[in-house]
């Protein structure tokens, strides 16, 4: 196993790098008039990731990662797909294709690809298990829908109103089962995961 002699400084590096991913995503979004685009949950939860980093907090690196972690591996399944097969496995990265804006393309990918392996790092070299870190979890999602509400009209944000998979059918309780859903089926067993695996 390879031993860190400088675990602080690793951990300071890799909360800023991880600010910086936010505050370049802010800029582009910006640039584009599409500010709004901040409350889908992959492109604020660097900013999350970061601070919880640089303050040593396991318990909100721990809800966000396992309030993240399966939205972002069905991400990039999608993209990797697409990449390497030319074909969209879930129709998530549909946006992306083809290429339109290369600075664009190269920031979302930069932030799905690496901020949750870097903040899943941070964890293991601060090595805290936080059992109930899903509740961190819940009080995100809980605070993300006055805005996925107000912002229905033109964004399906995080993909609480309706799937975002194309072949997953919409109904009229779709919200509140895929909300209940996602925490018993993915929040909470990624949270038990993280703690089993923390030594």
């Amino acid at each position: 196993m390879i031993k860190i002699k400088n675990k602080d400084a690793l951990l300071n590096v890799i909360g800023v790098l991880l600010i910086l991913f936010f505050v370049i995503r802010v800029i582009f979004l910006a640039r584009d008039g599409t500010l709004e685009h901040i409350f889908w949950l992959c492109n604020h939860a660097p900013l999350i990731f970061g601070i919880a980093i640089l303050f040593r907090s396991s318990f909100w690196i721990t809800a966000e990662i396992s309030f993240v972690f399966a939205g972002v591996l069905i991400w990039v399944i999608d993209y990797l797909s697409k990449i390497f097969f030319s074909v969209h496995i879930f129709g998530s990265t549909d946006y992306l294709f083809p290429i339109a804006d290369y600075g664009f393309f190269y920031v979302t990918s930069l932030i799905h690809l690496f901020s949750l392996p870097l903040a899943i790092w941070a964890l293991f070299l601060i090595k805290k298990k936080e059992p109930f870190a899903w509740k961190g979890a819940l009080i995100h999602a809980v605070v993300l829908i006055p805005f996925v509400v107000y912002l229905r009209e033109e964004y399906n944000l995080n993909c609480f109103l309706e799937p975002c998979i194309s072949w997953v059918p919409s109904f009229y309780f779709y919200p509140l089962m895929a909300f209940i859903g996602y925490f018993i089926l993915f929040v909470i067993p990624i949270n038990w995961v993280l703690v089993k695996m923390i030594k």
